[in-house]
C-alpha cells in the first residue's frame, strides 16, 4: 500500500471513529429533556450562554470549535460543521434566531487540489440579534451583521451587512430592515 493510501486510510478511519463517539454523544443528548439537554451540551460545547435554547437533533461535528451566546435559539435539525484542521470556529453571538434545518460549515474541501483532500476553511460569526431563516447555508469566513436576516433557504458566501436581509442563492441583498 502506498504512503498517500496509508494516510488516507489512518485518515478515514480516525474520522469514522470519531464520528461514531460524537454521534453516541447526540444520540444520548437527543433523548434527555430539554433542561438537561442543555447541561449536556455544555459539556461538549466550548460555550453555551445563559438562556440558551437548544431543540432536539442539533448536530456539532466540532463541538469545541463552537461558542454560542446567550438567550440563542437553535431550532431542531441544525447542523455546526467547525473547522477541526484550522481549528476555525463557529461564534454564534446573543440572542441569535436560527431556523430549522440550517446549516454552518466552516470547512471545505480546496476545488483546485486534484485529490480534494486539502481543507480550506474561516471562522463564521453571527452578530447579535441576527435571525438565520430555516434551511439557510452559511458557508466559511462569512459574518453575519448585527440584526441581520438570511432569508430561509439562501446559501450565504460572503459578509452580511448590519441591518441587511438578504436571500437566495448565492445570498444577495433584498433590503435593510426597519
Amino acid at each position: 500500500m502506498s504512503e498517500l493510501q496509508s494516510n488516507q486510510f489512518r485518515k478515514t478511519f480516525l474520522n469514522m471513529s470519531f464520528v461514531y463517539v460524537i454521534n453516541l454523544f447526540h444520540f444520548v443528548g437527543f433523548l434527555l429533556p430539554y433542561p438537561l439537554r442543555i447541561w449536556f451540551f455544555s459539556i461538549l460545547v466550548r460555550k453555551i450562554g445563559r438562556g440558551t435554547s437548544i431543540d432536539n437533533r442539533v448536530y456539532f461535528k466540532f463541538p469545541w470549535l463552537v461558542e454560542i451566546g446567550k438567550g440563542v435559539s437553535i431550532n431542531r435539525g441544525v447542523e455546526f460543521y467547525s473547522d477541526f484542521f484550522g481549528k476555525r470556529k463557529i461564534i454564534i453571538e446573543d440572542n441569535v434566531r436560527i431556523g430549522p434545518n440550517a446549516r454552518f460549515h466552516a470547512s471545505g474541501h480546496d476545488v483546485d487540489d486534484p485529490t480534494l483532500n486539502r481543507h480550506v476553511g474561516g471562522e463564521i460569526r453571527v452578530k447579535r440579534g441576527a435571525w438565520v431563516g430555516a434551511a439557510a447555508i452559511v458557508l466559511p469566513g462569512v459574518t453575519i451583521g448585527e440584526n441581520a436576516v438570511v432569508a430561509a433557504g439562501a446559501i450565504v458566501t460572503k459578509d452580511v451587512a448590519d441591518q441587511t436581509i438578504v436571500g437566495g442563492n448565492p445570498a444577495k441583498p433584498i433590503r435593510m430592515r426597519k
